[in-house]
């Protein structure tokens, strides 16, 4: 668990400590509104290197060189809490987490040309190269030859499958990798002896290759198993066997690889090595393919001993592709580098300007990067930074994300009016609160017994000391207090605002229509449609006020809310529009 994360003079933020207690192995949404320091939370773990950390001078809280950026985990893992810190210095956190941010690759570019005793600047998007591989490995191959190790079996070395097609497979490079310290135990004087004895029975060994394979089963089968290098290799070759073949002919391959190994271990090595990153360019092509990129030319390329991906001016092809593709391309690329640490995963507003199909995309490759991670041992923290509330949009679809609120509101739902919201479907009050309390209605009502029996607040049952409660939460909140309860700014607001509509309408028998409409926002069309005149303004208000109408009940909902009503604009907008 990373219980916090504290934040010293990097770019926006002097000194900021997130209480969070984030769980690993599932997504975490770090909500903040926009200029709140997302950002800056993610400059600081993009500038952690392996001893230190080094942020760019010009992120510098301040620019000021005198104030050193750091940044400081309470994490526990294995054992009880501890706090790792990097600083200018040192960096503990590298000891504990590999860790990773993705962000946009859009950058601006100023390009200068000479016209005469004038020098022009023309601006221009472009997008960064992402550097897929760093150091392209030297072409090598299996030293394996079929023909010379059968010989080594005389008569039996027909009875022997050939392995060429496995060991050249790129996608079993990584796994012929692991296998090297099991492989390198068969020379041992034990086991070297046991192997010897097998293959001195092999060479020995008469009749037609299925009498061989048939013989073998039954009598050397046994031995093959209890050789550890042997039956290990054989457990990773079977599944990926010609069909028809048996476990005689996955151990009698295994000796094969094993002794190709034995001959030649630096060889071995780096043909697995080279494999493993044609199979490590494959996938990345496959992800390019599945964003559809291909006709734009965006491909990985093999320039100058890496193997990058360069994509066309941003003009040329979408900003959903763009993000969607390089977020994916830079998720396989963690994949491919878990090692034998935790990993940390930031990913900084990549999700925020994505159509949904692109936000079903990425949510995918983030799911996959868990799965891969946690069949490694390790433990990940995916870490997506956000001004996007998620309880309000659809297109988060993560199988129970956390979410944390990064900017703590002071204002916060009262006890009372929240069990209210939670309550107000029930079948006994449910028809008084919708239209004589969450919405205007002239009618003052008296259900103070119904509101007892379902444990709400007993004086509330009167719809005019309900009225009097939200007016007052209204003027601190004019007032600027951090005591008000946002959700009842929220409900006067909207009951406020009906009654201006209903006010200005000419006669009763349209008053008694607009008072029997459902839904503010349709209440206000009517209203429009009967010659009232209703500002533009008061229809957008309604993505402030809607949302203090409802409540979850194991989230923070205040925090949202009080970032839109602290909101210079926002707050101008209501003060004018609630002007009587």
């Amino acid at each position: 668990m990373i219980k916090t994360i504290a934040i010293e003079n990097v770019r926006g933020i002097g000194s900021k400590t997130f209480d969070l207690d984030i769980f690993p192995n599932k997504p975490s949404l770090l909500v903040a509104p926009n200029g709140f320091g997302k950002s800056s939370l993610a400059a600081a773990f993009a500038a952690l290197k392996t001893r230190r950390m080094e942020l760019p001078k010009e992120q510098w809280h301040l620019g000021d060189e005198a104030l050193p950026p750091k940044l400081s985990l309470t994490v526990k893992q294995k054992g009880p809490v501890k706090t790792l810190v990097a600083d200018g210095q040192s960096n503990t956190i590298a000891g504990a987490f590999d860790v990773h941010v993705v962000s946009s690759r859009l950058r601006a570019k100023a390009t200068k040309h000479n016209m005469g005793r004038f020098t022009t600047a023309v601006a221009a998007l472009e997008i960064s190269d992402l550097i897929l591989v760093a150091t392209i490995p030297e072409k090598a191959k299996h030293l394996y030859s079929s023909t010379s190790i059968r010989a080594r079996f005389g008569n039996a070395g027909k009875a022997l499958r050939k392995v060429d097609d496995i060991l050249s497979n790129p996608g079993l490079a990584d796994g012929f990798t692991d296998l090297c310290p099991v492989m390198d135990k068969a020379d041992g004087v034990r086991m070297g002896a046991e192997i010897t004895g097998l293959m001195d029975a092999l060479t020995n060994a008469t009749g037609t290759a299925d009498d061989i394979r048939t013989w073998a089963e039954l009598t050397l089968a046994p031995r093959f198993e209890v050789i550890p290098p042997l039956s290990a290799v054989a457990d990773f070759i079977e599944p990926h066997a010609a069909t028809g073949d048996r476990r005689i002919d996955a151990l009698l391959s295994a000796l094969q690889v094993t002794l190709t190994y034995l001959d030649d271990r630096k060889a071995f090595k780096a043909a697995c090595k080279y494999l493993s990153y044609l199979d490590e360019k494959q996938g990345y092509q496959d992800v390019i393919n599945a964003f559809g990129a291909t006709w734009k030319e965006v491909r990985p390329r093999e320039h100058k001993r890496s193997l990058v991906v360069s994509f066309p001016a941003a003009m040329h092809i979408s900003n959903g592709q763009r993000d969607s593709l390089c977020f994916a391309a830079e998720l396989r690329k963690i994949e491919r580098s878990i090692g034998s640490k935790d990993v940390i995963v930031v990913i900084d507003e990549v999700f925020d300007y994505l159509d949904d199909a692109n936000l079903v995309a990425v949510q995918y490759y983030i799911l996959r990067l868990i799965d891969r991670v946690k069949e490694k041992g390790r433990n990940i923290y995916p870490l997506i930074l956000t001004h996007l509330n998620p309880y309000y949009f659809r297109h988060f679809s993560f199988p129970k994300p956390k979410v944390y609120f990064l900017k703590k509101s002071k204002p916060s739902i009262g006890k009372e009016f929240r069990l209210l919201l939670l309550k107000r479907e029930d079948p006994s009050i449910e028809k008084d609160i919708g239209r004589h309390f969450l919405h205007y209605d002239p009618v003052d009502v008296d259900i103070r017994p119904q509101m007892k029996a379902v444990g709400l607040k007993e004086a509330w049952g009167q719809s005019a000391v309900f009225r009097a409660h939200i007016e007052a939460e209204w003027e601190k909140y004019v007032k600027q207090a951090d005591n008000y309860d946002p959700f009842a700014v929220c409900c006067h607001v909207r009951v406020t605002i009906e009654r201006h509509a209903y006010d200005a309408l000419p006669d009763e028998a349209r008053k008694t229509t607009f008072l029997g409409t459902w839904k503010t926002r349709n209440k206000l069309e009517y209203a429009a449609s009967q010659g009232v005149v209703v500002d533009d303004t008061l229809y957008l208000l309604g993505l402030i006020y809607n949302d203090g109408m409802h409540v979850n009940e194991s989230v923070d909902e205040s925090s949202p809310i009080v970032s839109k009503l602290e909101n210079l604009t926002v707050r101008h907008m209501l003060l004018q529009s609630l002007k009587a």
